[in-house]
């Protein structure tokens, strides 16, 4: 099936754009306000566990045993979970909403706040803790809870007793085809995002113009970086080049800072945290009645939580592996709250450097953010010299290494929801460079259409049969803590 759409994709890239994008499009406007209504609860919900009784818990039981250290953590939960998305959108997202507002003014009168807490409405607290509720679900935080990661585990709870352990089998089978499916396209449109991006940078520094050998020269870098990463496995691949990038972020962050004014940055920090916060607490639970235009929310933060809920599967199921013998607080905190705080910071740097540059030296980094959102990020930094030169190329190296961070922990929790028992080892290395040529291939054709909005279609589309499945998960995760109670 993968391979089949993927085949459309470059065989036929109209049928998907007349077809696909304007049925996924429906299913938002009927969908997506809803979900989004769900996200509201459980960002309310891990507030309460982390503040109740259950946050003394571990993560995995009193037996659970914590293997990672907290800086190690912290870095492989951000990397796994939106790390490439920041350098697409950290210039780019918060200038678009200022320049083109879509908040009502009348409401929120500063547009480039309001910018910044719109984008920290799609990349924030909600989103983070989406992944922590597919951790906490898969964790084993309940006593009665299935294996650690086991992502059948709470739907089969649900059903027990009402089918029989044949059509168990076969709804276990079922839940781990869907979720596949969501991971990998889930993965595969943020990798072809992500790559034009990278393409552009070529072309601007070494003028590499041809898609193809762009293309081919990328997504090969990617594909060598998370094949070899998921083979060396969580300590010594997938923690490695958290740590690295994560430090290399923050780097990027200081450096910019220098070159800079602080006041501004600190201003559209301090502004656009507070609408977020007004937003967060009032404009967030009927988004649409604080926008403009209400369909503008299906192209963009409902296109945005379906995306989240595709990646939930196997961010969820890693976050469960690394989190082991955390207390349930901590864990909250370290999923929700830390990511948060970081993303208020880059988007704050980044966005209200360009923005404060742009209004002072008239650079067009505005118009050409307008024209195509991958220029902004360039056109900044073209504008600090030898600086900027070396901020492309770190940001460049990021986007590539964040992918990759991303890609391996998808690979390594569909390689373990696709083996069997049998040949273990020899399937698992199949599996590993089975997914692995799959990924890069699919990406690659993507890459091909240069088509942004068809990449976001294509990475939702296992998300919505698997929000079917996520609400279950929630029901069985329920259950399981009412019979524990009971007993």
């Amino acid at each position: 099936m993968c391979f089949t759409l993927s085949a459309i994709a470059f065989l036929a890239p109209q049928l998907l754009t007349d077809h696909l994008q304007p049925l996924i499009n429906s299913a938002l406007s009927f969908l997506g306000a809803p979900f989004f209504l769900l996200v509201n609860f459980l960002l309310l919900a891990v507030i309460v566990i982390a503040i109740s009784p259950l946050g003394r818990r571990k993560v995995g039981g009193d037996a659970a045993r914590v293997e990672f250290g907290l800086f190690g953590w912290l870095s492989m939960l951000f990397a796994a979970g939106m790390g490439s998305g920041l350098i697409f959108w950290g210039v780019a997202e918060p200038a678009l909403h200022s320049v083109n507002p879509v908040l009502k003014q009348s409401l929120y009168e500063n547009t480039q706040t309001s910018g910044l807490a719109l984008t920290l409405v799609n990349w924030g607290a909600h989103a983070w803790a989406l992944y922590a509720v597919f951790g906490l679900v898969l964790g084993g935080l309940s006593t009665k809870s299935g294996e650690a990661g086991d992502i059948a585990a709470p739907v089969l709870n649900v059903t027990k007793g009402v089918i029989n352990s044949s059509w168990q089998f076969k709804l276990s089978f079922s839940i781990k085809l869907i979720a596949i499916f969501a991971i990998f396209f889930g993965v595969v449109g943020t990798i072809a995002n992500s790559t034009l991006l990278l393409r552009k940078g070529l072309e601007l520094k070494l003028g590499i113009e041809s898609v193809l050998l762009s293309g081919l020269i990328i997504i090969s870098l990617i594909v060598v970086l998370y094949t070899v990463s998921a083979k060396l496995g969580l300590k010594k691949g997938v923690q490695a080049l958290s740590k690295f990038n994560v430090l290399l972020a923050f780097g990027m962050i200081i450096w910019l800072m220098f070159y800079v004014p602080i006041k501004p940055i600190i201003d559209i920090a301090i502004g656009g945290t507070w609408d977020y916060i007004q937003l967060i607490t009032t404009g967030t639970w009927q988004l649409e009645s604080v926008l403009k235009n209400p369909e503008w929310a299906n192209g963009w933060t409902y296109n945005y939580y379906f995306w989240w809920l595709a990646w939930g599967p196997f961010v969820g199921v890693f976050l469960a592996k690394i989190s082991q013998g955390r207390p349930v607080w901590q864990y909250i905190i370290g999923v929700v709250f830390v990511p948060t705080l970081v993303t208020i910071i880059w988007f704050s740097v980044f966005s209200g450097s360009a923005i404060s540059w742009d209004q002072t030296h008239n650079a067009g980094i505005l118009a050409a953010i307008k024209a195509d959102y991958t220029q902004g990020l360039f056109v900044f930094f073209e504008q600090l010299g030898w600086q900027g030169s070396i901020l492309i190329w770190s940001s460049l190296l990021l986007l590539l290494i964040f992918v990759a961070t991303s890609a391996d922990s998808a690979i390594l929790i569909i390689k373990e929801l696709s083996s069997s028992n049998k040949n273990a080892h020899t399937n698992n290395t199949v599996n590993l460079y089975g997914w692995s040529f799959a990924l890069g291939l699919c990406a690659f054709i993507l890459l091909v259409q240069n088509n942004e909005p068809l990449n976001r279609s294509v990475a939702i589309i296992g998300a919505l049969p698997f929000l079917v499945i996520f609400i279950l998960q929630l029901v069985g995760f329920i259950k399981e803590f009412i019979s524990e109670f009971k007993h």
